[in-house]
């Protein structure tokens, strides 16, 4: 991988991915065994486990699948449900000793769910903080800045040191959020890129990690761009390039996937870079070149 610091925590439990959701109706766990021991050939550093509404519904379900998991990787498990009874439940399931003594992640905290801090009376862990949205009033804000991100950050970092649970920044993945960048008519990609630059320069922040669910970004993208090389690829590996120098160190994506370092005459590279650097439908129609050239 051209990225050498980047751990990827892979995203393929989740049923999102119609293979992975027929795996989860049929309750096939041997199937789920399966995909968790390729994401980790693959090179993932940690795996999601999200199956879904079956974590309310079949929670006896969800236990099997996330021991089922460890019996056949080593790497430390991602819980994906914004629910501290569902994550209860997790950090209850994990054996600590199957993944090297690693702690498992949950994701996630956001200025609206500091309930989540109550996990730490089960079991030692780490937390994803959801960056890209805050507390006003009691009412969820969307962010719609990258200094709103940087000082959401900022906020819940200092809370949850300040409350002397043992945590670090080392075991903070403060999470910026991007979205599709061939519909971004809000200039959300750019504020993404310009918060992690910002949250990579904070000294209080300085030790933090940084992550996105990275596929977010080339959903509703063709395969292939207009030269016949891998579109989506290449457009998730020109996000890789513009923030892992600032500190973007862990993403939630495809292992194997092929990301690599691109050069600033590629032609994806300048294509994203130049629809940074536009607004509303013109960004878009920048994008839009890149597979159908007009």
């Amino acid at each position: 991988m051209a990225f050498e610091n980047l751990k990827i925590i892979g995203e393929r439990i989740n049923p999102g991915f119609k293979s992975s959701k027929l795996l989860f109706d049929s309750e096939n766990v041997a199937g789920i065994q399966a995909l968790a021991a390729e994401q980790v050939r693959n090179g993932a550093s940690y795996i999601n486990i999200n199956i879904g509404d079956k974590a309310v519904t079949r929670p006896e379900f969800m236990t099997e699948v996330i021991k089922a998991v460890q019996q056949v990787v080593s790497v430390p498990l991602s819980f994906d449900f914004p629910n501290a009874d569902v994550q209860a439940r997790c950090l209850k399931a994990y054996d600590r000793e199957k993944a090297g003594g690693q702690l498992p992640i949950v994701n996630s905290i956001s200025e609206l769910r500091w309930e989540m801090l109550d996990l730490l009376k089960i079991s030692p862990c780490r937390f994803v903080l959801m960056a890209s949205e805050r507390e006003q009033n009691g009412k969820r804000i969307a962010n719609k800045t990258a200094q709103e991100v940087h000082e959401t950050a900022r906020r819940m970092a200092k809370k949850i040191l300040d409350t002397k649970a043992g945590l670090t920044l080392d075991d903070l993945f403060v999470d910026v959020s991007v979205g599709p960048i061939g519909a971004d008519m809000e200039g959300l990609t750019r504020m993404a890129v310009d918060a992690i630059r910002a949250i990579g320069s904070d000294e209080e922040l300085k030790g933090v990690h940084m992550s996105v669910g990275l596929s977010n970004i080339s959903i509703m993208l063709p395969a292939k761009a207009i030269d016949g090389s891998s579109l989506k690829a290449q457009i998730e590996s020109a996000f890789l390039t513009l923030t892992t120098p600032f500190g973007l160190d862990t993403v939630l994506g495809t292992p194997g996937r092929g990301y690599e370092r691109l050069s600033d005459d590629n032609m994806v590279m300048r294509g994203v870079c130049e629809s940074l650097e536009l607004d509303g439908i013109d960004a878009i129609l920048r994008i839009q070149q890149l597979y159908r050239g007009d």
